[in-house]
């Protein structure tokens, strides 16, 4: 190796040195998964502001607790509590579903989110077919302590 050190840009040496080490499992492997496994769950309380048109935004206030990929939990907006249905958290994506009616009419509200840190960004898709409206959505963890 000691020959290849006259002749390789160190660069190179660099990038070699990171590829033999992930190839063979040993070193940067396991710090990463130490410190993803502790950020790596949705259970907690959270907070979103939701703009339903131009001029309304409603404040929401979730709590989600995670048991594996399974996600419980629910959504407050408004002093309305509704249980969230169909709660998945896999590979950093995840989806649930709120019932909703409006007017008579019953609707799913379907979220898809990805989690990076403290925040969850994603989409809702809501509404009954043919009539259906997406949302853009950003979440963050509220503090242990913090009240909604």
């Amino acid at each position: 190796m000691h020959h290849l050190t006259s002749f390789l840009p160190r660069r190179l040496l660099a990038l070699l040195a990171c590829l033999l080490a992930a190839h063979s499992g040993v070193a940067a492997d396991k710090p990463e998964k130490a410190g993803t496994a502790a950020t790596s769950t949705v259970t907690g309380k959270w907070t979103y502001t939701l703009e339903v048109s131009l001029d309304t935004a409603l404040d929401f206030t979730a709590e989600f607790k995670q048991e594996g990929e399974n996600v419980t939990g629910f959504v407050l907006v408004q002093e309305l509590k509704t249980a969230i249905e169909k709660g998945k958290f896999k590979d950093g994506q995840f989806t649930f579903e709120i019932p909703r009616e409006y007017g008579g009419v019953k609707f799913t509200s379907r979220y898809a989110g990805k989690l990076t840190g403290d925040k969850l960004v994603g989409k809702i898709v809501s509404g009954a077919a043919p009539v259906e409206r997406t949302y853009e959505w950003s979440a963050k963890r509220a503090k242990p302590g913090a009240k909604p």
